[in-house]
């Protein structure tokens, strides 16, 4: 399809390719002739990335078929402009197909997540010997990836926060072989120190996105963050995907596409096995796949002393948030670094003569005065609503415990008298010289390291209003161990053995008796997936489920489409975008395929992370 002036290639038959413009909006491709001289281009395959006219302007796209029988008229046909360089391989482009649909988005938008940065002209030669290299390696995490690599497709491997997982990559390449192997991580700046130690190992790497090229060559580690998942390694032998739990994973904009999904689905395409690494596995991975797991001994030694100090018989009101354990850590020379994030939680309710915390009795979550009612209680999470009496002791009065991280900071500096930095996600870089850190769940991103890591009320974040509160508590946790571990022995010969007590994690709470704090504490998750997946099956939540909301002006659009589709079910709107529910990804994906797209600004959150 096409416009404009007739095109000739005299010398020859007529070639023609067809292309995707790179524009979300414009799902369809365009035929176009392939001119003389372009055709010696190497780089003109499927994939390529080329400039061509398209309504009077030059665009971008992608070659999606080469030599294709146009049922357009040849003689009106236009020829490619430019051939740019080398784009994502074959498997790539066709799996942007299934991810459109998966996520209803646009192949595009993928496509260009995929792509290089700059131009590519050519590939760089593999240097000799690559991945072949590379021995068998020895250890307990070696071992447990090579069980999981030999059961084939994907498998979950539960590995301890402050254990290395280099031994683990590393088997996997010799794994892998000549193919190459991809490993997701969850930032740059993970992959980067991962990369720096297998090149300081001698072995071949590639990290995303600036050694696109490298990758697209093969015989290497190819090591991103999300984006990697599209990584341009044509035929990788293996996958790796660490803390596959994270909601880092998922993209935020739309399609709201997670790197672990597509790297399933890749790697089932491909044949080849997939390790879905994590110290605490999402219930979703568990539900389908095998999980292998350390010996206990080396688990329990590769986490953190988690201490949780128990607050159910204090008062508020006259103690505040800082309990009298904390006075000797915050005056120590030590680093430490306090955790209370406040940002879009709700508030937690407190019976004043009993102190006992209001807890919703059917899914746990923290219970609020009802907005139309000052006799109910309602739960943010499941609605549930009930008398504003406690259920410990009969009483009828609450109070509304709270307090920011500026206010903390002056508490904490006044029991430390040490300065105190405050950090927050918009605050700048912390300040090197000061030993004492309070903010929101940034601070365990932006410190580098502590000794000592303090959830100053962590009920917060096991009774806030989402279905995935708990795992979302836990993976603080998990962050705040690797904020623990010393970089100096990650990798040594006292790695191998284990680290635990060289950091410790105090958790303040009222709910001493909750099944996070015990996995914690007894560096076991596997009592809490199983009461998890139970509460979760009863709920309609996922795994037992697929979830998408809707929101913005088009959004009821939509919703009245699906309200006709019998194989879903449409809630709301509740608090302001409609909840969608499934039976499964593929049900879910048909369903929205069948709506029409409105002309209103529209967002469709498939798999929703805070519900």
């Amino acid at each position: 399809m096409s416009s404009g002036l007739p095109s000739s290639t005299p010398g020859g038959a007529d070639r023609i390719v067809r292309v995707l413009p790179d524009e979300p909006g414009l799902n369809k491709t365009f035929d176009y002739l392939l001119p003389n001289r372009l055709r010696g281009a190497a780089a003109v395959r499927v994939g390529a990335i080329v400039r061509f006219p398209l309504n009077g302007r030059q665009m971008r796209g992608w070659v999606t078929g080469v030599d294709v029988v146009s049922t357009a008229d040849v003689e009106k046909l236009r020829e490619i402009s430019k051939v740019t360089g080398i784009g994502p391989p074959r498997e790539i482009l066709a799996l942007s197909r299934w991810a459109a649909h998966r996520w209803w988005g646009r192949p595009a938008s993928l496509l260009r997540t995929a792509s290089p940065e700059n131009a590519v002209a050519a590939l760089p030669t593999p240097r000799p010997g690559g991945l072949t290299e590379i021995a068998p390696q020895t250890g307990e995490v070696a071992r447990v990836a090579r069980e999981a690599l030999a059961a084939g497709g994907p498998t979950v491997v539960r590995i301890a926060p402050q254990a290395d997982v280099v031994p683990l990559l590393l088997e996997a390449a010799h794994f892998a072989g000549t193919s190459g192997l991809l490993v997701v991580a969850t930032s740059i700046r993970e992959a980067s120190t991962l990369a720096r130690r297998l090149k300081r190992a001698e072995v071949a790497v590639a990290l995303l996105p600036q050694e696109w090229a490298r990758a697209a060559a093969g015989d290497c580690i190819v090591i991103g963050a999300r984006s990697a998942a599209w990584g341009p390694l044509a035929r990788p032998g293996a996958f790796v995907v660490l803390d596959e739990h994270d909601d880092i994973h998922q993209q935020e904009q739309m399609p709201t596409w997670n790197a672990r999904d597509v790297v399933v689905e890749r790697a089932a395409r491909l044949g080849v096995p997939v390790l879905l690494v994590s110290p605490i596995p999402s219930l979703e991975s568990v539900a389908k796949y095998p999980v292998f797991t350390t010996s206990r001994s080396f688990e329990r030694e590769h986490w953190p002393i988690v201490d949780v100090i128990d607050r159910s018989d204090s008062d508020p009101s006259r103690q505040g948030l800082l309990s009298e354990q904390l006075g000797p850590v915050l005056r120590g020379h030590d680093t430490v670094v306090c955790v209370l994030n406040r940002k879009g939680r709700a508030a937690a309710l407190v019976c004043t003569r009993c102190t006992d915390l209001a807890q919703c009795e059917i899914c746990s979550g923290a219970l609020a005065s009802h907005a139309s009612s000052n006799e109910e209680l309602v739960c943010a999470r499941c609605t549930h609503t009930r008398p504003m009496v406690c259920a410990r002791c009969g009483g009828s009065s609450f109070k509304n415990i709270r307090m920011g991280t500026t206010r903390a900071r002056e508490e904490i500096e006044a029991l430390s008298q040490r300065a105190v930095a405050e950090v927050t996600a918009e605050s700048d870089a912390p300040p090197v010289s000061v030993k004492v850190f309070v903010g929101t769940e940034a601070v365990l991103h932006r410190v580098a390291r502590a000794d000592t890591v303090v959830f100053l009320d962590f009920d917060s974040e096991l009774l806030a209003p989402r279905y995935r509160a708990s795992e979302h508590a836990m993976a603080l946790v998990v962050r705040a161990a690797r904020l623990l571990r010393d970089p100096a022995v990650v990798g040594s010969s006292k790695d191998a053995v284990g680290n635990r007590g060289s950091g410790r994690v105090l958790v303040q709470t009222r709910l001493s008796e909750h099944d996070v704090l015990r996995a914690m504490v007894l560096a076991d998750t596997s009592a809490w997936l199983d009461t998890e997946a139970t509460r979760r099956r009863d709920l309609r939540f996922p795994p037992s489920s697929v979830l998408a909301e809707l929101s913005g002006a088009g959004g009821p659009a939509i919703a009245a489409t699906l309200r006709l589709d019998e194989t879903v079910e449409v809630r709301g709107p509740l608090a302001g975008p409609f909840l969608v529910r499934a039976s499964s990804a593929l049900v879910l994906a048909d369903a929205l395929a069948k709506c029409e797209r409105p002309s209103e600004r529209v967002r469709v959150t498939i798999d929703p992370r805070r519900v």
